[in-house]
């Protein structure tokens, strides 16, 4: 067996080549940008007014006060997306609406609430400086700025950014393919209502929640008994469609378990077999050129935590983010001393009511590798080292199950 740390070694010596799609504004939604992004034209566009009001000179207006309004005739409108066409002269003003281009000669806009209109007159009764509500052509940025850096994620205002600037196609890092192949004869579909010597497949679902939720594209699933051409058919395909193939279940030492015969008759170098942990101890990885092949036992929590630690990563890192884990601090409210000869992924649960500046961290009693409740009754899971012996009161890392 391997430790913890050499199986992560070993997965990040062998990650794939990210791979990288130019997509159009639909597909954008969530991905995250490979390459930076230069401004094509300046924001705003041209320059233009920030208030309903009138476009004025300056130097027709500096001395108007509410005392002394300053009376201009005026000479036509500028809406917004239909300009003013001619030039402002001397002792003239012209409406503008919010957004609408300022009109040649203009250099200052007077707020509709600071004047008053008689037939074709505006008196203007306040004038507080030159350029005064008005919105620059490229003041925001210039043509050719740098608008939105490789590594970020693709939100709504990302994405209205490039959607101002006619920015029609990304390139971003493109989600990583995943198949899932579950084994096991004494599997059924979920839906189904199993025979007495048969289990409802539980880890389908399962994972292929998981790996949307980690970013990634589930692209083929699949149920085989214990059987070898099956197995193989099922690798085959996963191969064709994927750049990451999961097995659950076959993995382990009995003579039903074919994931490792039939991953090595197919072509696939095996990396490492078996880790010091729990759960999860006979947990498989493989390679063929660039795809990936993680085989995870068959028990539903320790497939879960086998690949929230190891795969969820990796397809995290593909899709353009960190291969780093997120984690909180937070503090063990009892003391937990690791009793076996091998480090485990050993689920908590987090009390952020009682001291929510440091939550209080609770192992959970049931660590069962067969028992679910063990995931959906925990907020999260800390590495437990061999032979750690942690006090209560120890700040500790928590790790969060999605």
């Amino acid at each position: 067996m391997i430790s913890i740390k050499e199986a992560e070694n070993i997965i990040r010596q062998n990650l794939p080549v990210r791979q990288i799609k130019n997509l159009g504004m639909d597909q954008l939604p969530g991905r995250i940008l490979a390459k930076n992004i230069i401004a094509v034209e300046p924001s705003p566009r041209y320059s233009n007014s920030a208030m309903d009001g009138y476009a004025v000179r300056w130097s027709d207006i500096k001395t108007a006060s509410a005392d002394k309004p300053v009376s201009l005739s005026l000479t036509g409108e500028s809406q917004a997306g239909v300009p003013f066409r001619g030039v402002l002269q001397p002792g003239q003003a012209a409406r503008i609406s919010t957004g609408a281009m300022i009109c040649e000669g203009a250099d200052a806009v007077v707020p509709q609430e600071e004047t008053e209109v008689q037939d074709a007159v505006v008196q203007i009764k306040s004038a507080k400086k030159q350029h005064q509500h008005i919105r620059f052509e490229g003041e925001e940025f210039k043509s050719g700025a740098p608008l939105l850096t490789a590594g970020n994620k693709l939100g709504p205002a990302e994405i209205a950014l490039l959607a101002s600037q006619g920015i029609t196609m990304v390139p971003v890092f493109h989600p990583a393919k995943v198949s899932v192949i579950v084994t096991g004869s004494e599997l059924v579909a979920y839906d189904r209502l199993p025979k007495p010597w048969e289990i409802r497949d539980s880890n389908s679902p399962m994972l292929q929640t998981a790996i949307s939720m980690a970013a990634g594209e589930v692209s083929h699933v699949a149920r085989v008994g214990d059987d070898y051409d099956a197995t193989m058919n099922a690798l085959q395909q996963g191969m064709a469609e994927s750049n990451i193939v999961i097995f659950s279940g076959g993995v382990s030492v009995g003579p039903h378990d074919l994931v490792k015969q039939v991953s090595a008759d197919c072509g696939f170098e095996t990396l490492f077999w078996r880790v010091r942990q729990r759960p999860g101890k006979p947990l498989f990885f493989a390679r063929k050129d660039g795809t990936l092949l993680f085989g995870l036992p068959g028990n539903p929590v320790s497939a879960f935590m086998c690949f929230q630690y190891y795969i969820n990563p990796v397809i995290r890192y593909l899709s353009g983010e960190s291969f780093e884990r997120p984690s909180t601090k937070a503090q063990l409210a009892v003391p937990i001393h690791n009793k076996i000869s091998r480090a485990q992924l050993f689920r908590v649960t987090v009390d952020r009511e009682s001291k929510p500046a440091n939550p209080q961290v609770y192992p959970l009693e049931k660590q069962g590798s067969h028992m679910l409740t063990s995931l959906s009754d925990a907020r999260g899971f800390i590495l437990l080292d061999v032979e750690a012996d942690l006090a209560a009161g120890e700040m500790v890392d928590v790790y969060p199950l999605y």
